[in-house]
């Protein structure tokens, strides 16, 4: 019976393969199946695995190509969406096709192209910024028209300072800047101080926290334009740019600066009145109390006992006392405590040691500056708190010549890297050549 049964498998393959067969496929349904234990395999978790991250960087990926994505754009350089209320349909430089829109804008110039790209978004993203980078250059450009080195930058203020009238063009440092505003106003800045350079501003004047009284040569200028060459009057009416008023506070008094301009003759003459006011008039307002401000009508002319800061150019300099020594002889003799002594001052010079001398009691003496053309006169007042009035003219002599060289013996210069030859201030006070000038004196 067994060796029929062999005989019978022997002469049957097909039944060995399908037992197999069916052993196999018992085996792996077996395989699949959850685990009694709710325990997932090894196996299992790391495909769950793998597939979830297949899945995220998918998905990632899918969201890079849509932000990738380039929008589309159409021939024209009109968009599609919109269009009917775009207010630059009407206009038939942007009704052109892209193609003949660049081929024009080709052969303009970076500063001209720069200008055309700020005119509207759409002709920006077709032009591009190119000519931005170009501009912001120093490097220059040979112009065969003019057969000259041009630069891209110096072309492109003058350009945009069409379309804004209420800026000026800065031929200094080539941007564009407010007008000028009067000295009352001026404020000031890096940028102004950059432009104007050291010579072009007088600092020494009264200020506090709230600002100062800035006055540039461009004011004088400005001022110069409205003289009269040929004048019958002696003296002319005040120039509005030149006037102002500006008050300090202190403890024992304030403070005021009132100045004015005007022609006395051919000149120029610029007109401060410094005026002390006591604030307590039970206590009056004493010579000391204004030499502690301090006060300082011009470079040379200050009532500080300041000493410089130590270098080998001004080693053993003392500032002038020809002001202190005005404003003490002005005042009551009961008033001149607290002055300070004589060796705190330089010695004076022989034409200062004469006008000390040629004082006469109660008669206001006109002092002069040996260093710049300035004069000023010191009354006293004893009214309420006391009044100190030091009214000092400052020329600029009458022609645009002798307007630039007083202007540099008015401006104060005075720091420690600066030689004998560029320095200007109470210690370096040298005798120079000026005009005379005549002033609005009402003595």
């Amino acid at each position: 019976m067994r060796k029929n049964s062999l005989v019978l498998l022997a002469r049957s393959p097909s039944i060995m393969f399908e037992t197999r067969r069916t052993t196999r496929r018992s085996v792996q349904v077996r395989s699949k199946r959850p685990n009694t234990n709710g325990i997932t395999t090894i196996s299992q978790t790391r495909g769950k695995i793998t597939q979830e991250i297949a899945e995220k960087a998918e998905t990632t990926a899918k969201a890079k190509d849509r932000k990738r994505a380039k929008k589309y754009f159409p021939l024209y350089l009109q968009r599609l969406h919109g269009a009917r209320d775009d207010p630059n349909r009407n206009i038939r430089l942007l009704n052109l096709p892209r193609e003949i829109f660049k081929e024009i804008t080709s052969w303009l110039e970076p500063d001209a192209l720069t200008c055309l790209s700020l005119t509207c978004k759409e002709i920006l993203d077709t032009v591009g910024r190119q000519s931005w980078a170009e501009c912001r250059s120093k490097r220059q450009y040979w112009d065969q028209d003019q057969t000259g080195w041009i630069n891209c930058r110096h072309s492109l203020i003058p350009l945009l300072g069409r379309d804004a009238p209420h800026l000026i063009v800065c031929d200094t440092c080539m941007t564009l800047h407010p007008p000028l505003k009067p000295p009352r106003e001026h404020r000031e800045t890096k940028l102004t101080k950059h432009c104007f350079g050291p010579w072009s501003t007088i600092d020494y004047l009264p200020s506090d926290e709230l600002g100062r009284y800035n006055l540039l040569w461009e004011h004088i200028a400005e001022a110069r334009k409205s003289l009269i060459v040929e004048s019958a009057e002696k003296i002319g009416p005040p120039i509005e740019l030149l006037d102002g008023n500006f008050t300090v506070r202190h403890k024992r008094l304030n403070y005021t600066l009132s100045s004015s301009g005007r022609q006395i003759e051919k000149n120029l003459v610029l007109k401060h009145e410094h005026i002390f006011r006591g604030v307590n008039p039970r206590s009056p307002l004493g010579v000391a109390d204004i030499l502690t401000v301090p006060v300082r009508l011009c470079p040379h002319q200050t009532t500080s006992t300041q000493k410089p800061e130590p270098n080998r150019y001004t080693k053993g300099r003392l500032p002038s006392g020809l002001l202190s020594y005005s404003i003490a002889t002005a005042a009551p003799s009961s008033l001149r405590t607290g002055i300070p002594a004589p060796s705190m001052f330089s010695n004076p010079a022989p034409s200062e040691k004469k006008q000390m001398d040629s004082v006469v009691p109660g008669i206001n003496a006109l002092w002069t500056c040996r260093a710049c053309p300035t004069k000023w006169r010191v009354k006293h007042s004893a009214e309420g708190g006391g009044e100190f009035k030091i009214t000092a003219w400052h020329s600029f002599g009458d022609t645009a010549y002798r307007a630039q060289e007083y202007w540099k013996m008015h401006v104060r210069r005075e720091m420690s890297n600066l030689g004998d030859e560029k320095r200007n201030s109470e210690f370096f006070v040298v005798t120079k050549q000026f005009l005379d000038f005549a002033i609005d004196d009402e003595d």
